[in-house]
């Protein structure tokens, strides 16, 4: 039954694939600006991702029983990023966002980005060279300006106070947070839960990606019914929105084309 599991998303993902493949070539030199950029990059992410999780499995299951290496556990961690670029990718494409909303999207974007360099280069700062802390002292005095700049938006200044003390900390880079992201494109916020919660597991090692490799019949040896199982889980996970994101690159198209 995992076997037949596999097989049907399998198919799925690849026949929506070669769709988001063909869109994604149609916007090359047609898309522009930020909206653009970023929705292309990130389709061009996501299908990476799908041919990453492919070879993956291909290499794992095309040897004899006995012979058979299959990593499920960098499976089920390709497919966690690629939901979330998924979902990246329809967020900053968002058609309905006005041009000084997204500017203020955008803004939270670079803040984020600000406080996160700040954080990686901040451990070693004492120890690192005099150009890696004129650099972190540059960030800082970005970060300053960037929070000027968005306590004087119109849009960040009508957010709750507690998504503003969020934005302005670093911790979300999503307007309203993940959730909020992920209702605004129409995805299923308890669908999105289940799978962030059980894929992410195999990133962070966590005791539900390993407890039960015995019971699992997990020995790197011959490929088992939950590894067919959990690959085609993550294939699912991915193939389901992969039309959204064909669909939405194709209305970007239209709308620099003026259709």
């Amino acid at each position: 039954m995992s076997r037949d599991h596999y097989m049907a998303f399998r198919q799925q993902i690849e026949d929506r694939l070669g769709d988001a493949v063909m869109a994604s070539e149609a916007g090359i030199g047609v898309l522009t600006g930020w909206r653009g950029d970023w929705a292309a990059l990130h389709l061009a992410r996501v299908i990476v991702n799908c041919g990453s999780m492919l070879r993956i499995i291909d290499a794992g299951i095309k040897f004899a029983p006995g012979s058979q290496l299959l990593d499920h556990f960098s499976v089920a961690s390709i497919a966690r990023t690629a939901i979330e670029a998924q979902i990246m990718m329809l967020y900053v494409s968002d058609p309905k966002i006005g041009f000084e909303e997204w500017e203020m999207r955008r803004q939270v974007f670079h803040l984020h980005d600000t406080v996160h360099r700040i954080r990686m280069f901040k451990p070693t700062a004492a120890r690192d060279d005099a150009a890696t802390q004129k650099t972190l002292e540059a960030l800082r005095i970005g970060r300053e300006e960037l929070l000027g700049d968005l306590g004087r938006d119109a849009y960040f200044r009508a957010l709750t106070d507690d998504q503003k003390k969020r934005i302005l900390a670093g911790q979300d880079f999503y307007v309203g947070g993940i959730r909020a992201a992920v209702r605004s494109i129409g995805w299923d916020v308890a669908e999105y839960e289940f799978y962030s919660t059980y894929l992410s597991a195999y990133i962070h090692s966590s005791p539900v990606s390993f407890f039960r490799a015995d019971q699992h019949g997990v020995d790197f040896a011959t490929v088992s019914d939950f590894q067919y199982g959990l690959c085609g889980t993550a294939l699912a996970a991915v193939s389901e929105h992969l039309p959204q994101l064909t669909a939405r690159i194709y209305q970007l198209i239209s709308m620099e084309k003026g259709l």
